[in-house]
């Protein structure tokens, strides 16, 4: 490995010697009429590589920075949509011998290619610099529900299952409403809300820096999108209102506002229905800007899915209410505030059969059928100020509480080794409250220099209780003849950091300096009793206080002179540990190393190393067994424990907009670790006892790849991704310790048309693939396999059909799921409306086979079944 990173070393370098940085400027005009947005690209003669493009600004001006390999002719090309392309013809010496090249261009107007650029160029899209602007209109077809629907079809966009949006393979941390953050990371109240009617463009904003005083200052890899809105002018609320009802009392309403009045800027969204539609899925499950600070801090979790793959909860019954307000108030020039309040009340229902096969040597077989439910509640508020103290200096502070309640309830029959079973009632209730508040004051001393001091702190507390009450548990002894069984479990989390951090800038070198101190401390009480509370017994009961105090340097260097950028890291802890009566201080040392090239405007390539200490939550620290299920008693970590982790990444993405259409972005990552964990699962009178303690290390391997072409002579638009894993990891059943390798596979590969007709389709594969084995035998597999038709049929202007027909293969049976959806759209008034048919096959369940670390366990549960409904959509512009 160290043989190839020299090499790729050596051919950057050798790169970079044979290129050359040149400026090209000049004008776009026809006549005396300046044309905005013209495309200019340079590239070579002999290959026609692509070197450099951009756009030309509201007066036709255009620049172009960049570097020229050894060729010794290029052409300049300057085009525009309805004008005859102008081309100019560059020696390499002609580029070289003033220090920029200066050259105007007069196009003439060519109607005819003005009619076929209409009928064969893909959607509008447009770059410039860092900003990457996308027509939303161009993109946008009348079964688009939201703006996520919409973003999916970008070139260079990929957005997950959970929401999150990636450009060019890198994370979207925010989405901006105007330039304005509403939402942070959980901007998915507004692209899974947000009708694209009132989206004019999407901007993919590279390199974004939040903080005007750092501008020039910092080096930052941050992509964000912003949505530039249409008749914000106008000064009024923007939105839609949505109702629906259908057949088994299926029902919805739903709104979503806009509204830009005065000094004010929010965004709002409510709704209620019993669908279980994507735009209803709960917007925080994305926000992890606290995750990591935060923690996820139950024990005990029982949660209600349909247990498909592919398409998540999608199809789960429930009853949900849930809506936000996001807003941002400019008091002054120098002070803003923002606010956002967030309410939801979700009920889930199903029915769920659960076959669990645990791997040999054990021969255990177990399985519970049950009816349950659960409430689940969310309030969660945000207030933040942010004031311009004075030119230079800034202070900024934020305010977060959120409380979920939750209640589960179950009615079960559980059943061991296919012996006569028994009835189980089950009952949770769980109240997590959660604290943070943040401080931050940023000083900008010169140009190139910049303090920031801040502070952060967490209250988080969680409280469980569990009970279940069964025949099955009077036959044990330990429970002493009791029926009922009670799990209490309290978790208190503390944490306190304050850090400072120095900037500066010199030139193309970048200098960062990271000072600071974090205290944690984690309290954990747990009890199991039976009903009566009568306490079951000292290996049921957990007292403990874990305490971290630790303190940090890091000194971080970047390096940037485009093509090429390097940046290199350390970071050094003082790690002080207390738990459970014993002491332990660690000395750890983090380095990290990166390499990113640019060998074009539509290339990039980038390598990473790192080696990072990796330690256990908090809550991983308790002694004593916990009940988290009708069988399943789970015990933690007693010794301290760290290991670490050396991995490394390479990336390549080439995104061509203009030229082939065009766009892959490929991944590969590696980890390896001379310490990991060991999963000890044993049984003892039908229960199930599990754990993790320190072992041997661990490897894993995964890739990414994601392509998407369009065609334009075909109109054709291919999109694809194939993520490819391995990893190995040891358990432990009785006395022996195996090494197991779980080795998954997904693929995703659709095709859509763009034909100047009225039908076309969408024709689609998903598949999930999962082996698990040990010492060359296979332990257990699960291949799972989602086929799509899909056509779109424009009856007329007014009148459009589109029609869906997926078949899931999961656990060697076919499930169908059919949807249809007639839609009338009148040219005038603010009136839409929609037919539709939901599961028109009328499937019951879901069936799927999913691998854990100890067993194989098959899953069945109740879905959402066929409805008709009538909807009714408002638009108010």
């Amino acid at each position: 490995m160290t043989r190839y990173f020299f090499l790729l070393i050596c051919f950057f370098i050798c790169e970079l010697c044979q290129s050359q940085s040149i400026q090209l400027k000049g004008r776009i005009a026809s006549k005396s009429q300046e044309l905005s947005s013209a495309s200019i690209q340079l590239k070579t003669l002999k290959d026609q590589d692509l070197l450099m493009y951009g756009f030309s600004d509201e007066q036709g001006n255009y620049i172009l920075n960049g570097q020229i390999d050894h060729s010794d002719r290029f052409v300049l090309i300057a085009a525009y949509i309805g004008y005859k392309r102008d081309t100019l013809l560059i020696t390499r010496s002609e580029l070289l011998k003033q220090p920029i090249f200066i050259h105007n261009f007069n196009l003439s107007e060519d109607k005819k290619q003005l009619d076929e650029i209409y009928i064969k160029a893909p959607p509008s899209v447009e770059v410039n610099n860092d900003t990457t602007k996308y027509n939303v209109q161009r993109f946008t077809s009348p079964e688009d529900r939201n703006l996520e629907d919409v973003i999916k079809k970008m070139p260079g966009m990929e957005v997950n299952k959970d929401g999150t949006i990636f450009f060019k393979g890198k994370k979207i941390s925010k989405v901006l409403l105007e330039g304005d953050d509403l939402t942070g990371e959980g901007y998915k109240a507004i692209t899974k809300n947000l009708k694209p009617e009132f989206v004019e463009e999407v901007q993919a904003l590279d390199h974004y820096v939040e903080d005007n005083l750092l501008k020039g200052i910092i080096n930052s890899d941050d992509i964000v999108l912003n949505l530039k809105v249409k008749n914000k002018k106008a000064k009024k609320i923007i939105g839609s209102v949505d109702a629906g009802l259908g057949t088994i009392d299926r029902r919805l309403l739903s709104t979503n506002l806009i509204s830009f009045i005065n000094k004010t800027k929010a965004f709002a969204y409510g709704s209620h229905s019993n669908l279980n539609i994507e735009s209803n899925t709960n917007i925080l499950d994305l926000v992890d800007e606290n995750r990591q600070f935060t923690g996820n801090n139950k024990i005990i979790r029982h949660e209600i899915g349909t247990y498909n793959p592919f398409d998540a909860t999608l199809y789960t019954i429930n009853n949900k209410t849930q809506g936000s307000l996001n807003a941002i108030t400019r008091i002054t020039d120098r002070f803003k505030i923002n606010y956002s309040l967030f309410y939801s009340w979700n009920k889930l229902y199903g029915q769920t059969s659960m076959q669990n096969t645990y791997f040999p040597p054990n021969l255990i077989y177990t399985e519970d059928n049950d009816n349950r439910n659960s409430l689940g509640k969310t309030f969660k508020s945000d207030f933040s100020a942010d004031y311009l103290v004075k030119s230079n200096a800034r202070f900024w502070a934020k305010f977060t509480y959120k409380q979920e309640p939750k209640t589960f309830n179950s009615f079960a029959f559980s059943s061991f080794n296919n012996m006569n079973g028994d009835s189980v009632l089950q009952n949770q209730t769980d109240l997590n409250r959660n604290f943070n508040g943040q401080l931050k004051y940023t000083i900008k001393a010169d140009k190139a220099t910049a303090y920031l001091f801040s502070a952060r702190v967490l209250v988080d507390d969680v409280n469980q209780v569990y009970s279940t009450n069964s025949q099955l548990y009077q036959s044990i002894p330990m429970f002493n003849g009791a029926s009922g069984l009670v799990q209490n479990v309290q978790n208190n989390n503390f944490k306190l950091k304050l850090h400072f951090e120095g900037l500066k800038r010199y030139d193309k070198s970048f200098l960062y300096l990271n000072v600071g101190n974090e205290v944690n401390h984690f309290k954990i009480n747990s009890n199991l009793t039976g009903v009566n509370q009568n306490p079951i017994g000292n290996d049921f009961v957990n007292d403990n206080l874990f305490k971290v105090n630790q303190s940090y340097i890091t000194g971080k260097y970047v390096y940037d002179d485009q093509p090429i950028k390097v940046t290199a890291q350390l970071k050094t802890t003082l790690q002080l540990l207390k738990n459970m009566g014993k002491d332990s201080t660690y000395l750890i040392l983090e380095p990290s190393l990166s390499f990113a090239y640019k060998p074009d405007q539509v290339q990039n390539i980038s390598m990473t190393y790192s080696y990072r200490n990796n330690n256990p939550q908090p809550i991983e620290y308790y002694e004593n067994y916990i009940l988290t299920d009708v069988r399943n008693f789970n015990s933690g970590l007693t010794n301290f424990y760290n290991y670490n982790n050396h991995s490394i990444g390479l990336n390549y993405g080439y995104n061509d907009f203009f030229n082939s259409y065009f766009n892959s972005n490929i991944s590969l990552n590696g980890s390896y670790s001379k310490y990991g964990f060991l999963y000890t699962n044993f049984f003892e009178n039908t229960l199930n006892y599990s754990n993790k303690q320190p072992f041997k290390g661990i490897k894993t391997l995964n890739a990414n790849v994601n392509v998407k072409k369009f065609i334009p002579a075909l109109s054709f638009t291919f999109t694809g991704s194939y993520a490819p894993s391995i990893s190995n990891y040891y358990s432990q059943f009785g006395a022996g310790a195996k090494k197991y390798t779980s080795v998954n596979h997904s693929i995703n590969a659709k095709v859509n048309t763009g034909f100047d007709l009225p039908i076309n389709f969408g024709i689609g594969s998903e598949l999930m693939l999962n082996r698990t084995s040990s010492e060359g035998a296979l332990i257990a597999k699960s291949n799972a396999y989602k086929y799509t038709l899909e056509y779109r049929y424009k009856i007329s202007d007014k009148i459009f059909n589109f029609s869906a027909y997926n078949i899931y293969r999961m656990n060697g049976q076919n499930f169908n799921l059919i949807d249809t959806e007639i839609q009338f759209n009148p040219v005038k008034g603010s009136f839409k409306y929609s037919l539709q048919g939901k599961n028109l096959a009328n499937l019951k369940a879901f069936t799927n086979l999913n691998i854990n670390e100890v067993s194989s366990s098959n899953f069945s549960s109740s879905i959402l079944g066929r409805y008709v409904m009538l909807n009714v959509s408002m638009s108010i512009k």
